[in-house]
């Protein structure tokens, strides 16, 4: 069976499928009715050639697979790395990539054109370029226009995570080398395979590596999955030195994971080797911050980091981080840049509160976020009785706790700038006590 596409207006879709001697089809869109088609031949031999015809049809009407693989540019495809430098100097200056388009043309290449008319907005020759080029198709590689070439571009096995033969790194190789990556500004990973994803995307990062523009790329999220996904079904591997290997000038940096332990030794979340100079931002959202992760995070070289956003979980998940693994970090021996702090989503929420209400590094704040945890009103007065010491803070979010309607009004009173939307109820349900939970737990 295939599916194909048709973009347009509305997106339009037909799915073929043969059985023996039948061919059935399926067509239908962006608010178009689903229609439904079969027709039975003498023989498979002749169901085969009209199936072929019918997607060799459609294919020539504009129809394309989403989940094409794709094919790594030849040897041959020029490239000129001093011209791709000068791009990233200055990403959003147009010059130095119509001076590239000039180069690429003269040497026959016809991404040259693929610049000039994407910067012309001639979206329908540009897609035939597109075609030209064998990119994979949208259900595995995604990708956002500057200056016709990619400013961002997205990877994901979305047609069937569950494919253990699914080859992530060949689809990687066959993006990577495009000459589009020449000025990638942020690279986002999704899932490749449910069950090894945590071996894929190291290996990736790897494959990453061996490109030019990976050294001056300044956004990487990994993790980058649809909110209904469960995060403790979602795993990113052992990735603190590939990222710092592979991409050493980021500066914005979102690690989404969780973790599992299947009886294996290979590490299913690592953060352990974080070396990265020129980072700004750290955003690690799980439900598994162990003791273990915390310390890893915690003993990265990142001089120049000025926002730290992290979440703890829950126990179940290899969460198991307390408030004394943050000594460091709120006694301010780590991170002493750090001007805009996330401490969320933690069954300690209330420690965490009084911690730094009288921690060393209160008064450099200027963000505080303490969200999506077990606050009650005790960790919401300690907050309170040392306002005095936040004298930067110009934002604090204790949204999604438990605090009362007067833990509400006193924090508004106190911090005029406070977020307190969506305060949770806790569950009197579990045997007969007052259960606090976090709001991502798995």
């Amino acid at each position: 069976m295939i599916k194909l596409e048709l973009e347009g207006k509305k997106l339009k879709w037909t799915t073929l499928d043969i059985v023996k001697s039948t061919v059935s089809t399926k067509s239908g869109g962006n608010g178009l009715p689903t229609k439904d088609a079969s027709k039975k031949y003498g023989t498979p031999a002749k169901a085969k050639a009209a199936y072929d015809a019918a997607v060799a049809d459609l294919i020539a009407k504009g129809y394309r697979d989403p989940m094409a693989p794709g094919a790594a540019p030849t040897k041959i495809t020029p490239r000129n790395a001093a011209l791709e430098a000068a791009i990233r100097a200055n990403r959003e200056d147009a010059g130095p990539y119509q001076v590239y388009a000039d180069w690429l043309q003269q040497q026959g290449s016809p991404v040259g054109e693929l610049i000039v008319l994407s910067q012309a907005n001639k979206k329908a020759a540009v897609a035939k370029i597109i075609d030209k080029l064998g990119l994979p198709g949208k259900g595995l590689a995604t990708f956002g226009w500057r200056h016709g070439m990619w400013q961002w571009l997205r990877l994901e096995n979305s047609g069937n995570w569950m494919d253990n033969k699914f080859d992530a790194v060949a689809l990687s190789r066959s993006v990577f080398s495009q000459p589009m990556c020449a000025a990638l500004e942020e690279l986002r990973i999704g899932i490749l395979r449910w069950e090894q994803n945590y071996l894929d995307v190291p290996a990736v990062l790897a494959e990453a590596k061996k490109r030019s523009w990976a050294a001056d790329l300044p956004k990487l999220k990994l993790g980058d999955v649809d909110s209904d996904i469960d995060m403790a079904h979602h795993q990113i591997g052992d990735v603190g030195k590939p990222i710092s290997k592979a991409f050493p000038k980021l500066r914005q940096l979102t690690l989404h994971s969780s973790a599992y332990d299947g009886g294996g030794t290979t590490e299913t979340f690592g953060l352990s080797g974080l070396d990265l100079p020129e980072l700004r931002e750290l955003v690690i959202e799980t439900c598994s911050m162990s003791k273990k992760r915390l310390t890893q995070v915690l003993a990265a070289k990142l001089p120049k980091l000025e926002k730290l956003e992290l979440w703890f979980g829950t126990p179940n998940y290899d969460g198991d981080a307390n408030i004394k693994g943050l000594t460091k970090l709120l006694a301010g021996a780590v991170f002493g840049t750090v001007k805009h702090l996330g401490l969320r989503n933690a069954e300690f929420q209330n420690a965490i509160a009084i911690a730094i209400a009288s921690s060393k590094i209160a008064g450099r704040l200027e963000s505080l976020d303490l969200s999506m945890g077990t606050m009650t009103d005790v960790g919401a007065e300690a907050l309170i009785s040392s306002a005095s010491s936040f004298g930067k803070l110009k934002a604090l979010n204790v949204g999604k706790n438990f605090l009362s309607p007067a833990g509400i009004r006193a924090v508004k009173k106190a911090f005029k700038y406070a977020v307190t939307a969506d305060q949770k109820e806790a569950d009197d349900s579990i045997e007969g006590e007052t259960h606090y939970y976090v709001s991502v737990a798995e």
